[in-house]
C-alpha cells in the first residue's frame, strides 16, 4: 500500500531567505522574504517541504520590529504552483489532505501577520503561486511579468490553498468565478495589466526584474503604498444583503453555465463554485476546511487521476519526443512553400516567425502569389499593432517572406512542403517538379491530411527525404503536428522534421501513413454513429445531445459547422473508400453539400422547438429519412436510427473510438495508446479535464466491451 509522501522523497525545491531592508525615506525596517528556485534559473515549485520552510522563516519574522513583510519571487517565477509530483504520490496513497492542509498553514501564517504584507510578483504568479499572493494585502506585479491564473481545474481539482475564499473577496465572484472554472478549463490566463483592471493587482511597474533598478522600483511602490493610509486595509469583511444576493447570482448563474459547457463531465468546477458559494460568508479557516476534505476526495479520483497523468503526458512531450531518431537532422537555412492559399501563407509565416530564416513562396498564380506575400507582411504589422512585437521586428519578418516561380529562385532550399490543394494529382505533379530542382538531399514534405503520403513519396526520386508535415488548423493555436513517415522515410528527414516541429513549439507525433493519420480518423469515426442515427431518423436535438456526457467543448453538430459540411464530407469519402466497413457516406451530408448549404445549426439563439436545424437542413434531413424509409422492404426491420435512445448512441460512439484505436494500434499507425491522448487533445481539443480519450474509452468500459482489455494498465 503506497505510504504518504516525505519530504525526503520531496525535498524542497525553494529556498526562503529573510532580510531586514529599510526602504527608502521610511525609519523603521521591513522584512524582506526573498523565494527563489534552488535550480539556477528554476521555477519556484511548492512541496511539502518547501511550504513547512516557508512557514517557519514567516513564524519567525519579529513582527514587533519591522514595519512590514514583503515577498519576492525570482526573475522567472513568483510561483508555478504545486508539486505535481507530489500531488500524484497523495493520489497513489489516497491522502491528499496532509499536502493541502500544508500549503494553508504555511500561506495562513502570512494572512495572520498584523503588519501590512506585500507579494512582489516577479515571473508567473500561477496556481499555489497565485494563491500564496492573495493572502497578502497588496500585490505588485511588472509590465514584463508572467501570467496569472489558477488552472487547477483544468487538471481535474481546484485552487487548494485558500483561492476559491480569497480571489472572490478581492475581485468579485464573477470574476473571480471566471478565473478558477471557465477561464481555468481553456487554459486562459490574465496579464498584468489586465489583472490591474481586475484588482488582482494594486500596481504594475514599468520596471522588469531582469533590469537594473528593479530593487528599487518595487521598494519605491511599497513605500507609495505605506505612505497612502487608505490603502492599508484590504482584509476580508463581512457582505451586505445586496451584495450577498449579487453573490449569489453570480453562483447560480455559473452553475446553469457550467451546466450547459461540461454538462456534468468535469466535477472539478463544481466543486470550486461549491464553495466560492460558501465563501460568501465563511471565514477562511472555514471554508478551508472545507476545501480540504473536498480537495481530497476530488483529487484522488479517477478523473483527476486521468487529468493529471494526461497533462503530465502531454507536458513531457513538449519537451522531448521518444521517436525522434538518433541521427542528425538537415540543418535549415532556407524554406520552401509550395502553393499561396491560406494554408501555405500561414505556413510561410510560422517557418519565418520560427526559424528566423528566408522563407520563398512559390504558386502557378502570379497574383495569389503576390497577395500570399503581402498577407504575411500584413499579419507581422498586424502582430506588431497589437504589442506582440516590435514595428522592427515585424518589418524583418516580412522581408524574410518572398515570393518567387522561378526554379533558381528554391534551388537552395533546404526544406520544401506542399499546402496544396487536396487533390493527389497535383500534389504529385508538383512534388515530382521540385524534386529534380532542390538538391538532392533536401528534406521534402506535404502537408496533406488525408492522402496517402506513401503515394506521393512514390512521385519523387530519393523518396527517404519524403516525410508528412501536417500542421493544423488554426496554425497559430493548434499546437500539434503530425509527422507522417512512410516505408521510404529516412532518419535523417525524420530528424530533421522533429527538429522543426520543436523549433516552431509543436508537440509532434509520429504517425505512420494511413488514411486521415489519427485526428481526422478518429473525428470521423466519431461522427459516424451520429450521422446514421441522423440519417435513419432520429431527432436532431436529441441526437446532437447525446454525446453531452462526455463533456466535450462542441457538440457534434456545432463541431461539423466549425469544420464545415463539405469538408467532412470530402474527408468522410475517404475514409469510407479507405474502410467501407466502419466509415459511411451520409445521404443527407451529401444532400447538404449538393444544396451548396454551408451550416446546418442556425444562429446561436434564434433556434426554436419547432426545428432544431437550418429550415433547409431540416427538411433534406427529412427527405433523407423518408427516402430511406419508402426503400425500406415492408416486412423489413424499422431503421435502427428510430430505437437509438441518447444512452445507445452514446455507447455507440464510445465503442466506435475504442475499436478504431485498437486497430490502430494494431496497424502500427501510433506506437502506444499515449500517442492517441496527445494527438487528440492537441490536435483536435480533446478536453484534458477528460484525461486523454483512452483513460476515458478505459474509464467507461468501452475498451472492455470492445477490446476485453484496457488500453492502459
Amino acid at each position: 500500500m503506497p505510504q504518504p509522501a516525505t519530504h525526503a522523497q520531496f525535498p524542497a525545491a525553494v529556498s526562503v531567505a529573510v532580510e531586514q531592508v529599510t526602504l527608502p525615506g521610511r525609519e523603521a525596517p521591513t522584512a524582506v522574504v526573498r523565494l527563489d528556485s534552488t535550480q539556477p534559473g528554476g521555477l519556484i515549485i511548492w512541496s511539502s517541504a518547501a511550504l513547512a520552510d516557508l512557514q517557519a522563516a514567516l513564524a519567525g519574522i519579529d513582527q514587533s520590529a519591522v514595519e512590514a513583510v514583503v515577498v519576492v519571487g525570482n526573475a522567472r517565477s513568483f510561483g508555478a504552483g504545486a508539486n505535481l509530483e507530489e500531488i500524484r504520490h497523495a493520489q497513489e496513497s489516497g491522502d491528499a489532505e496532509a499536502f493541502i492542509a500544508a500549503g494553508y498553514h504555511a500561506f495562513g501564517v502570512l494572512a495572520e501577520l498584523t503588519v501590512p504584507t506585500f507579494s512582489v510578483i516577479t515571473g508567473q504568479a500561477l496556481g499555489g503561486g497565485l494563491e500564496l499572493a492573495l493572502h497578502t494585502d497588496h500585490r505588485i506585479g511588472n509590465a514584463a511579468g508572467g501570467p496569472l491564473g489558477l488552472p487547477e481545474c483544468r487538471l481535474g481539482f481546484f485552487p487548494g490553498w485558500g483561492g476559491v475564499h480569497l480571489l472572490p473577496h478581492l475581485i468579485g465572484p464573477e470574476a473571480a468565478i471566471n478565473m478558477v472554472t471557465f477561464d481555468s478549463l481553456k487554459g486562459r490566463f490574465v496579464k498584468p495589466a489586465q489583472a490591474l483592471e481586475l484588482g488582482l493587482l494594486d500596481v504594475v511597474l514599468d520596471a522588469s526584474p531582469k533590469q537594473e533598478g528593479w530593487e528599487d522600483a518595487w521598494q519605491r511602490a511599497v513605500v507609495e503604498i505605506l505612505n497612502d493610509d487608505d490603502a492599508q486595509d484590504s482584509g476580508v469583511g463581512a457582505l451586505s444583503a445586496d451584495e450577498l444576493a449579487a453573490w449569489q447570482k453570480a453562483i447560480e448563474s455559473a452553475r446553469t453555465k457550467a451546466h450547459k459547457i461540461w454538462r456534468g463531465a468535469a466535477p472539478a468546477p463544481l466543486a470550486a463554485l461549491d464553495l466560492m458559494e460558501a465563501a460568501a460568508t465563511q471565514t477562511r479557516l472555514e471554508n478551508g476546511q472545507a476545501a480540504i476534505a473536498s480537495f481530497n476526495d476530488l483529487v484522488t479520483g479517477e478523473i483527476a487521476r486521468a487529468s493529471l497523468r494526461t497533462f503530465r503526458l502531454v507536458d513531457s512531450r513538449s519537451r522531448k519526443t521518444p521517436d525522434r531518431p538518433e541521427a542528425p537532422g538537415r540543418g535549415v537555412r532556407k524554406v520552401a512553400v509550395v502553393g499561396a492559399g491560406l494554408m501555405a501563407r500561414q505556413l510561410a509565416a510560422l517557418f519565418a516567425q520560427s526559424l528566423k530564416v528566408p522563407v520563398v513562396l512559390t504558386d502557378i498564380d502570379q497574383q495569389r502569389l503576390d497577395e500570399g506575400v503581402q498577407w504575411v507582411a500584413d499579419k507581422f504589422a498586424q502582430q506588431a499593432e497589437r504589442g506582440r512585437m516590435s514595428s522592427a521586428d515585424a518589418e524583418t519578418l516580412g522581408q524574410l517572406v518572398t515570393g518567387a516561380r522561378e526554379d533558381a529562385d528554391l534551388a537552395d532550399v533546404d526544406f520544401l512542403i506542399e499546402a496544396t490543394p487536396e487533390e493527389m494529382s497535383i500534389k504529385t505533379a508538383v512534388l515530382s517538379h521540385w524534386a529534380t530542382v532542390v538538391a538532392q538531399d533536401a528534406v521534402l514534405a506535404t502537408n496533406t491530411s488525408s492522402l496517402s503520403v506513401t503515394e506521393m513519396a512514390q512521385s519523387v526520386p530519393n523518396p527517404e527525404r519524403f516525410v508528412g508535415f501536417h500542421v493544423f488548423n488554426p496554425v497559430d493555436s493548434t499546437p500539434l503536428l503530425e509527422i507522417i513517415t512512410t516505408e521510404y522515410t529516412g532518419d535523417t528527414a525524420l530528424a530533421t522534421a522533429f527538429d522543426l516541429a520543436t523549433a516552431m513549439r509543436r508537440t509532434a507525433v509520429r504517425v505512420a501513413d494511413a488514411p486521415g493519420f489519427v485526428v481526422n480518423r478518429l473525428l470521423l469515426r466519431m461522427f459516424d454513429p451520429v450521422l446514421e442515427a441522423l440519417d435513419a431518423g432520429m431527432d436532431p436535438k436529441e441526437a446532437d445531445h447525446a454525446l453531452d456526457p462526455m463533456g466535450l467543448p462542441m457538440t457534434p453538430l456545432q463541431l461539423l459547422d466549425f469544420v464545415g459540411p463539405a469538408v467532412l464530407l470530402h474527408v468522410g469519402e475517404r475514409m469510407h473508400q479507405a474502410y467501407p466497413q466502419r466509415f459511411h457516406v451520409s445521404p443527407w451530408m451529401k444532400a447538404v453539400v449538393d444544396a451548396g448549404l454551408t451550416q446546418v445549426l442556425p444562429p446561436r439563439g434564434t433556434a426554436t422547438s419547432e426545428t432544431y436545424l437550418v429550415p433547409a437542413v431540416e427538411q433534406l434531413r427529412r427527405n433523407t429519412v423518408e427516402s430511406a424509409s419508402a426503400s425500406a422492404p415492408a416486412d423489413g426491420d424499422p431503421a435502427p436510427g428510430h430505437a437509438v435512445s441518447q444512452v445507445e448512441l452514446l455507447q455507440a460512439v464510445e465503442n466506435a473510438l475504442a475499436e478504431e484505436i485498437g486497430i490502430m494500434l494494431d496497424e502500427g499507425v501510433v506506437a502506444r495508446p499515449e500517442d492517441v491522448d496527445v494527438c487528440m487533445v492537441l490536435g483536435a481539443n480533446w478536453p484534458l479535464y477528460l484525461g486523454g480519450i483512452t483513460p476515458y474509452l478505459d474509464r467507461v468500459g468501452a475498451s472492455e466491451r470492445i477490446r476485453r482489455r484496457r488500453f492502459n494498465a
